[in-house]
């Protein structure tokens, strides 16, 4: 049997195209904070509100309220209103089923190679994650030795890996590149369809399930 017969033989027939691809990639970059992980975990348990949400995953009301937005526009998480009250849930049963696997699975690589990856790196967990509030740790105080970095109008603070921003309790982490510059696509401007959310002092916009900040010469991803 020739090579190529032998690969066709073995691929998969249902092949996901790229825009699910792209859009699943979108989905695990929603699910790649341990406090969203934990918010979902908790609603693994049935609906839930926001307060009780805070209780459960250690969190301040507007935190959750702010990773619940993201969480919902990644299609995770559904909302029903009951007269002033909004009651959370997961959107349906696939949500739970991933959260679930990922944990087994980190239980197994723990128990097998004792929390290194397969690149032999450690692997981060809730411990070392960067989010905290200003109560737990405040960055420029004088027991504070993190490096402080001018970013735009501000100023960020390198820890565990992460840029840390102060927005009113807690801070907000930089972890990835803006995916673009006001030059390329302005927010807020008569072509931006994207849903706008106040955020402290400042104003951030709901796009491809990000919400975008802008901050000098392009937008940071919160």
């Amino acid at each position: 049997m020739r090579l190529e017969q032998y690969l066709d033989g073995c691929l998969c027939v249902d092949v996901a195209d790229e825009r699910d691809l792209l859009e699943a990639a979108e989905l695990f970059k929603a699910l790649s904070a341990a406090s969203r992980l934990r918010i979902l975990r908790a609603l693994s348990a049935g609906p839930s509100t926001v307060t009780a949400l805070a209780g459960a995953a250690g969190l301040s009301q507007p935190l959750v309220s702010q990773h619940l937005k993201l969480l919902r526009g990644n299609n995770l998480v559904s909302v029903t209103r009951l007269g002033k009250e909004a009651l959370y849930a997961l959107a349906d049963g696939h949500v739970s089923h991933m959260v679930a696997d990922a944990l087994a699975h980190i239980q197994e690589t723990r128990r097998g190679n004792h929390m290194v990856g397969a690149s032999g790196r450690a692997i981060m967990t809730e411990e070392n994650k960067a989010e905290h509030t200003l109560a737990e740790h405040r960055h420029g105080a004088a027991d504070c030795t993190h490096e402080s970095v001018q970013h735009g109008d501000h100023v960020d603070y390198l820890h565990d890996g992460h840029r840390h921003a102060e927005h009113e309790d807690h801070y907000d982490e930089h972890d990835d590149p803006a995916e673009h510059t006001p030059g390329e696509h302005r927010h807020g401007g008569a072509d931006c369809t994207h849903e706008s959310v106040q955020h402290g002092d400042h104003v951030d916009y709901v796009h491809a399930g990000h919400r975008h900040a802008e901050h000098g010469d392009h937008y940071d991803e919160h």
